[in-house]
């Protein structure tokens, strides 16, 4: 099977990230991947052909399959459907649209570019979405008879963290209970209730792999809460999952997702997670492999990182959950249905 991947760019994203593992499984399977994407940003390689385009038309003859992640990858593919019928349209929509279009900007931009890619997925042969409460979602602004579940998976490499780097950590931690968050900063991401949290966690200190938006608003919260010698601001970091090791609570606190791929490799480094309690985490994980904090709610967060550091149960059972549901060869048997059309 020929497949054509459209992306924005090759950045380090998440959903870029999600579309490189997808090419790397379906290699492996033996099926021929080619990435195409449009701003000249090149930050993760892929084991496939990639290429720049600049032009507004592409030809999607000879492929079997084109899929399609992101607006303007959307729009794109919609414009150039008439080029080749015998093609298998897909894409994947990995978050809430109008919902985090509502959170990054305003209600008037959710409204308008929401719609907006509602219309551009619209004649798509079929829609995947991140999880069943995401198939719920989608289902009041699309056909319901074209949208399929398939849950994300994550692979990691077996690199380290640079000595001065690991020794930097080290030095900050001391002999307190390391938190860790890796994230782009934005008010979705709740990283806020984790400082707000911090002032009565005497033991604790949060380590934030990261930048974005809020990097500034998060660091005047750190020092009007008196914790800023307790909160350390990393920055943005390639490969951020080898922080993990270090940590001995990974958070994820956020308001909304998608599906994020750090949880995954949470998992597959056996870490206890305190994770809020919005609908897609209750679906993904249960209460024997996370620990969950009633969303906004600080008291509740507090009690939820205590409890995590207690119970020893949460490395191995996220991590068996991981194999069952999440892992690279169930990811692949998901997509694979979806291209043939056998779900």
């Amino acid at each position: 099977m020929r497949i054509l991947y459209v992306v924005p760019s090759l950045a380090n994203r998440g959903p870029i990230i999600v579309v490189r593992d997808l090419v790397e499984v379906m290699t492996r399977h033996g099926h021929q991947c080619k990435v195409i994407y449009f701003d000249n940003k090149k930050e993760i390689d892929f084991p496939c052909e990639t290429q720049l385009v600049k032009s507004k038309h592409y030809d999607f003859t000879g492929f079997d399959v084109v899929h399609s992640h992101g607006l303007r990858p959307d729009l794109f593919v919609r414009k150039n459907l008439s080029t080749s019928k015998s093609t298998r349209y897909v894409t994947t929509l990995h978050n809430y649209a109008f919902q985090d279009f509502r959170f990054e900007y305003n209600r008037l931009i959710s409204i308008v570019f929401g719609t907006l890619w509602m219309l551009a997925v619209m004649n798509h042969d079929r829609i995947a979405v991140l999880s069943h409460d995401a198939l719920r979602y989608y289902s009041r602004y699309l056909p319901k008879n074209r949208l399929r579940v398939a849950y994300n998976t994550r692979r990691i490499d077996s690199d380290t963290l640079p000595e001065s780097e690991k020794q930097q950590l080290l030095d900050f931690k001391a002999d307190d209970v390391l938190i860790g968050v890796n994230a782009l900063l934005t008010k979705r991401k709740g990283v806020d209730m984790l400082i707000n949290a911090l002032p009565d966690l005497k033991n604790y200190k949060l380590f934030i792999v990261g930048d974005g938006k809020e990097l500034n608003n998060l660091k005047k919260l750190a020092q009007n809460n008196d914790v800023l010698n307790r909160v350390y601001f990393a920055g943005y970091k390639e490969k951020a999952y080898r922080y993990l090791p270090y940590y001995e609570i990974y958070a994820i606190p956020s308001r909304s997702e998608g599906f994020p791929i750090s949880l995954i490799e949470a998992a597959i480094m056996h870490k206890k997670v305190v994770i809020s309690d919005i609908p897609l985490f209750k679906e993904i994980f249960s209460e024997h492999e996370v620990s969950f904090f009633e969303l906004e709610n600080i008291d509740s967060l507090k009690e939820a990182i205590v409890n995590a550091e207690r119970d020893e149960s949460l490395s191995d059972n996220i991590y068996h959950r991981y194999e069952r549901d999440y892992s690279p060869e169930k990811f692949y048997q998901n997509y694979i249905a979806i291209y043939r059309d056998e779900i």
